[in-house]
């Protein structure tokens, strides 16, 4: 049954009455929140909150907190704080969501069994149960999509191979190896970090010191790494002074 009075003034001299006193107690804010809940019902759907913001320095949110209130005054009979009272309506509305997302479950594990709508079934339920099938389908398109081009990319590969005599293939790949072996036993006899192991920086002056034609140069190309990089440290070191 749809409300027929106007409940603007009553909030408003609910309002004054709270910065009168400077302290809300609880059952004057559940008060507040039975006004503004019959207001809503009196004003219809989409008028409310255009009304609230006209006629109130009041967001949204504290209106909706008043309105719990009174939604659950039932349940914070004996709470005497209103922190306290809001404290409790934030874990009653959590039991309760958590219940209902437990009963939401059993129902569609029902459905999903039988093919049949157990009492108590809603619209969302059925927006659940479509959001689940696109969510299946597009996994499916996802791993389709993936496994082809996996296949691609394995004809790809095989066409690129043709011509490429398998002793070539064979011993490119074998060097490939012995070269990385071999950087990684140097790295390890120079006692690198973790870290260090896998720079790239080091792994270009490997490959470089490999061009050099003699251990001799090799040497005197170390030392000129680093006395470049001392002089950039000290450099940077002042910079930093």
């Amino acid at each position: 049954m749809r409300l027929t009075k106007d409940r603007t003034e009553e909030i408003r001299q609910e309002l004054s009455k709270l910065h009168q006193t400077l302290k809300m107690s609880v059952q004057q804010a559940i008060r507040i929140g039975q006004l503004l809940t019959e207001q809503k019902e009196f004003m219809g759907y989409g008028d409310f909150l255009p009304w609230l913001e006209k006629n109130f320095n009041m967001g949204q949110r504290t209106a909706y907190n008043y309105m719990n209130l009174f939604e659950h005054q039932c349940k914070i009979a004996t709470v005497a704080n209103l922190q306290e009272a809001y404290k409790q309506i934030e874990t009653i509305e959590a039991q309760e969501k958590q219940s209902k997302q437990e009963c939401d479950r059993n129902m569609i594990a029902q459905y999903r069994k039988t093919g049949i709508k157990p009492p108590g079934w809603s619209r969302s339920l059925d927006n659940i149960i479509k959001k689940d099938a696109e969510n299946i389908r597009r996994q499916e398109e996802r791993i389709e999509k993936e496994a082809q081009e996996r296949e691609e990319n394995k004809e790809r590969r095989k066409e690129s191979s043709k011509g490429i005599p398998t002793e070539a293939l064979e011993k490119a790949t074998a060097d490939i190896l012995a070269k990385t072996k071999e950087r990684n036993t140097w790295k390890e006899k120079i006692r690198l970090s973790d870290g260090g192991k896998e720079s790239a920086f080091l792994d270009a002056i490997i490959d470089y010191l490999e061009t050099l034609p003699s251990d001799s140069r090799r040497i005197e190309a170390c030392n000129n790494i680093i006395k470049i990089c001392r002089n950039i440290s000290i450099n940077l070191q002042k910079v930093k002074e």
